[in-house]
């Protein structure tokens, strides 16, 4: 007994040192909780789509993975149309979740709607470890959401965004 306590003690305690460690940012600190950023897995981590209204509304869609792959559709009424790629930078990836935790995202309603005709939509979805959280913003969407949205398109939009080569 006492032999079998021996061994499964520094295991335990190796476990644990292993199990509290939380990936370090540039600045020293931890990030925000539950993030995933620069693992192996192109999990989906947040998505942008503004939809397109009967007037020039831009609309076109992002989506942004862990490892900082990025994609982006421009559809209508914006400069890059079709399909562009970019790669972002962990810290786009951290001020997104570090917005995102700001304004609680992860517990507000899932959708800002009601039947009005020909406005444009906003979706956002963002994944967080175990959190996955989509939003359809539209109307009645609350101050603190929209601009969110707006920071993401600030920090998304100016990316090296390159075209993809069509498929043959």
């Amino acid at each position: 007994m006492r032999r079998a306590l021996l061994i499964a003690l520094p295991l335990l305690g190796l476990f644990a040192a292993c199990n509290g460690q939380r990936p370090a940012t540039g600045d020293g600190g931890a990030t925000p909780r539950d993030a995933r950023f620069g693992s192996a897995t192109d999990s989906l981590f947040f998505s942008l789509e503004r939809t397109p209204c009967l007037g020039t509304c831009p609309a076109y869609r992002i989506r942004v993975y862990a490892t900082g792959r990025a994609t982006y559709e421009g559809i209508s009424h914006v400069e890059r149309k079709g399909p562009h790629q970019a790669t972002l930078d962990r810290q786009v990836l951290e001020a997104l979740l570090r917005e995102a935790e700001a304004i609680g995202f992860f517990d507000l309603q899932d959708s800002y709607d009601r039947p009005v005709t020909d406005i444009p939509s906003t979706r956002l979805r963002m994944v967080s470890g175990t959190r996955d959280k989509s939003i359809l913003a539209r109307t009645g969407v609350p101050p603190a959401l929209k601009a969110f949205a707006l920071k993401a398109d600030s920090l998304l939009l100016p990316a090296d965004w390159r075209p993809v080569p069509a498929a043959h």
